[in-house]
């Protein structure tokens, strides 16, 4: 319920932002403002092999340092932001469609991993994290016995 609520206001925020910025853009068409939409989502790869579990995130022209992955209670995180380079004054977009500012993703992880041999690696602007299924075999399927009162 909450989650909808939020992701609603959030909708609201980003069409403000932008109308915002088109309007200071009409005004001034020759200067470009920075995109205030705020977060982002990475897009991302879940999958499970029979030892793993892999969770890949398309992370392009993010430097390894602005980010950080983290687990609390069954819930991978991965942080961070990705910077827009730019150092002179002004520019003028003609299309603009890379996200900048912060960005978070949160996977909710199933039972049977091994949250201390999670493995992350950043290559070509991919994040791959790998989380090992535990070795522990499931409890052996027994007969239950009912009692009737």
């Amino acid at each position: 319920m909450f989650k909808e609520a939020d992701d609603l206001f959030d909708e609201v925020r980003k069409l403000h932002l932008q109308a915002e910025r088109h309007f200071l853009n009409l005004l001034t068409p020759n200067k470009a403002y920075p995109s205030a939409e705020g977060r982002w989502q990475p897009l991302a790869d879940v999958y499970e092999t029979d030892k793993d579990w892999v969770i890949k995130l398309e992370l392009a022209g993010v430097r390894k340092d602005d980010f950080s992955v983290s687990i609390n209670k069954g819930v991978l995180t991965v942080r961070g932001t990705r910077r827009d380079e730019f150092e002179g004054q002004w520019r003028t977009y003609h299309q603009a469609e890379i996200h900048y500012n912060l960005f978070t993703r949160s996977f909710s992880l199933p039972g049977g991993i091994d949250e201390g041999a999670i493995k992350a690696r950043y290559t070509s602007g991919l994040l791959t994290i790998t989380i090992n299924k535990t070795t522990t075999p499931p409890a052996e399927r027994r007969k239950i016995t009912i009692t009737i009162t």
